[in-house]
């Protein structure tokens, strides 16, 4: 499955020497909670709201590149189970996407764990299934600065709130900001609340909000709770109705910790999806690629070909033949890339290629030829031998 349906075409673009101030006033106006930096047309990295919101900064000062996240770009075909992988691994909510090197919008992990819940794989876990997030626990009339505290230093967005060691309710950075700014007088909220936060224990130039309890900010009724034994696909659901990240577990009156999309997109990108197809790299260590850009040809081609199994209803192999062609540009050197794919299953051979300047759009067209010849195959020959359903 795609993520094509989850790309989300609007985002805020913003250069970067921009400062976080002008930043915040963007994502404010314009209701988004990331934005992605560039530099002369050139995409350099994202910012999330709420990792500015965990930093120790001066917003009408500070610059956004001292706080730039890099990410990787996905392409527009990519698969869900390789996005939810890239998204995991660089720790981040959202990532770009791009058509023919150009980005045309990005993809959050709350609408990318929406798509996840319809692949089959998905169909039968449960929340159990899932690894929860266990935060330090937090009292409702300790000091709100406690809990910005244990949200900076364990990287989250929400925290359950206790009264007696039993849920009274939960604090997320929406509720911080909300309630926080609708109490302070008309004047730089940003930079007030980001002074407030700006020593250990958030010790500065506001002693009144040190001294407010948790209980004064969190939200406290009507809490989305579910439980270990809850289908995965409900609780994506609930997530999705109310647009939030993260779920409280409880079992009976204790709670577990929280379901969170992070973990959600940890599992759904380890899902092992069995296989009946064999690859063989031919020229892949003799291109000039770092060990990471190799793994992510190998994970794609890997990906790529659990599209081509949905067609192919018997065990087939394929063989990757990967070229590479040094030019002389007018600035520097140049590299094209060759790459040849050859299908083989019983009583079939399939073979198709594609060149381009960039290794991992080569590969991909490369696997879009070789979908369209095997839609022109099957379509012309009634015999093709497949699997009972």
């Amino acid at each position: 499955m795609e993520i094509t349906p989850a790309i989300k075409p609007d985002f805020i673009a913003i250069e970067d020497e921009a400062t976080v101030a002008e930043l915040i006033g963007k994502m404010t106006q314009y209701e988004k909670h990331a934005a992605l930096v560039f530099r002369n047309k050139k995409y350099l990295g994202l910012i999330e709201k709420k990792r500015l919101l965990r930093s120790r900064l001066d917003p009408s000062e500070t610059h956004l590149k001292k706080y730039l996240q890099k990410t990787p770009i996905i392409n527009e075909h990519a698969s869900v189970i390789e996005s939810a992988y890239l998204m995991f691994q660089s720790d981040a909510d959202f990532l770009p996407v791009e058509r023919n090197k150009q980005i045309i919008g990005v993809l959050d992990g709350l609408a990318l764990a929406k798509l996840a819940i319809s692949l089959p794989e998905i169909k039968h876990l449960t929340v159990a299934d899932i690894k929860l997030v266990k935060p330090s626990k937090i009292g409702k009339d300790e000091p709100i600065t406690r809990a910005m505290e244990v949200m900076h230093d364990e990287h989250l967005d929400h925290v359950p709130i206790y009264d007696q060691g039993k849920l009274y309710g939960l604090l997320s950075y929406k509720d911080l900001l909300r309630r926080y700014l609708n109490w302070t007088p008309k004047r730089d909220y940003s930079v007030r609340y980001n002074k407030a936060v700006s020593g250990k224990g958030g010790e500065g130039d506001i002693p009144s909000l040190s001294a407010l309890p948790v209980s004064s900010f969190s939200t406290n009724d009507n809490l989305l709770v579910v439980t270990k034994g809850a289908r995965l696909r409900d609780s994506v659901e609930l997530m999705v109705r109310n647009n939030v990240h993260d779920l409280v577990l409880k079992d009976g009156e204790a709670v577990l910790g929280l379901l969170t999309v992070k973990n959600l997109l940890r599992r759904i990108g380890s899902l092992k999806i069995p296989q009946n197809f064999n690859i063989q790299f031919i020229g892949l260590n003799q291109l000039d690629l770092d060990p990471g850009e190799k793994e992510n040809v190998q994970k794609i081609a890997s990906n790529e070909s659990m599209k081509l199994q949905r067609k192919i209803h018997n065990e087939f192999t394929l063989v990757i033949h990967f070229k590479e062609y040094a030019t002389e540009g007018k600035q520097q050197k140049q590299h094209k890339y060759s790459v040849h794919l050859r299908i083989e299953y019983p009583g079939k051979i399939v073979t198709v290629s594609q060149d381009d300047w960039d290794i991992i759009r080569a590969l991909r067209e490369t696997f879009a030829n070789a979908e369209n010849a095997l839609d022109k195959k099957f379509k012309g020959d009634e015999h093709v031998p497949r699997a009972r359903r």
